[in-house]
């Protein structure tokens, strides 16, 4: 081999050479790259896993709280007939209730919803308390697309439209 061809040869494996390298540190640096992603992924949910054993007792006093105080769903017409009479206010002075229509029962995993829709007619601190007192954290009870506006016939009373919600446990399995 002459001499320039030698010279050639070693002028290609440089480039050879040189080309794998640029190559293996792009693959090196995309690898290195996806590696830190997913530390970053990793550092973050053990964070979240941490945290969460934190909160551990939290949540089993809740859960428990839970299973004491929510109400067990019977049968859709002993909830039907409950959801009626905690919408009349019979006892209440100051507003009337009237025109409930029962609204159909949503199911999931954690509750059964059932509910009325109602119109109550009254003095705003009447209808406001009756409001507040059925909606107590241990109620399960809520109040959904609440709608106040005056009185027509009577300038000193409003009328609010609500639908009334009140959330049971799903029978066990």
């Amino acid at each position: 081999m002459k001499k320039s061809e030698k010279q050639l040869l070693l002028a290609l494996l440089g480039l050879v050479l040189l080309g794998a390298g640029v190559v293996a540190s792009d693959i090196y640096f995309d690898r290195r790259d996806e590696l830190k992603a997913e530390r970053e992924n990793l550092d973050t949910e053990w964070l979240e896993i941490q945290i969460t054993f934190e909160e551990k007792e939290l949540w089993e006093m809740r859960a428990n709280w839970l299973n004491q105080n929510q109400p067990a769903f019977t049968s859709n017409e002993q909830i039907a007939q409950s959801i009626f009479k905690e919408a009349l206010a019979e006892d209440e002075t100051g507003f009337t209730t009237s025109k409930q229509n029962l609204l159909p029962n949503d199911r999931t995993t954690d509750y059964i919803q059932a509910g009325v829709t109602l119109i109550a007619q009254g003095e705003l601190p009447s209808v406001m308390r009756w409001a507040y007192n059925l909606t107590r954290p241990e109620s399960f009870r809520v109040i959904n697309n609440f709608k106040l506006t005056p009185d027509k016939e009577d300038e000193g009373k409003i009328v609010a439209t609500m639908e009334l919600l009140r959330w049971y446990a799903p029978p066990e399995l």
